[in-house]
């Protein structure tokens, strides 16, 4: 049959999705529980869904191809695992929550991409 796609020819071909979260976004993350500071500003940039923040902080983890995001902030011996997700059209959300530090502290983060 002509112009039918063959299922074996669908399986070679590669479609490159654009990364929809690359940029720099700004996120705000509020505490909710414990002595941390009751809120904190991150320039976060996203490039091929790894992320990265500027200056003394270090940030393991990304976005996958859906938007949920996984990732654990370092300073110093403080560790702050995150998880949330991000919308391809520039907002985000998630929750965050201290471990391996001294103080215990817990909260929301919110992202918005910049212009």
């Amino acid at each position: 049959m002509a112009g039918a796609l063959n299922p074996a020819d669908a399986a070679t071909r590669k479609v490159r999705v654009p990364n929809l979260y690359d940029g720099s976004w700004t996120i705000i993350a509020t505490t909710a529980e414990g002595p941390c500071s009751a809120s904190t500003s991150y320039q976060v940039q996203i490039k091929d869904s790894d992320a990265s923040i500027p200056g003394e902080v270090d940030i393991d983890g990304g976005v996958s191809a859906s938007g949920a995001v996984q990732a654990t902030i370092t300073q110093g011996s403080n560790k702050v695992p995150i998880s949330g997700s991000l919308d391809p059209k520039g907002s985000g959300s998630g929750t965050w929550r201290t471990s391996g530090g001294l103080v215990a502290c817990s909260g929301s983060w919110s992202a918005k991409r910049a212009s």
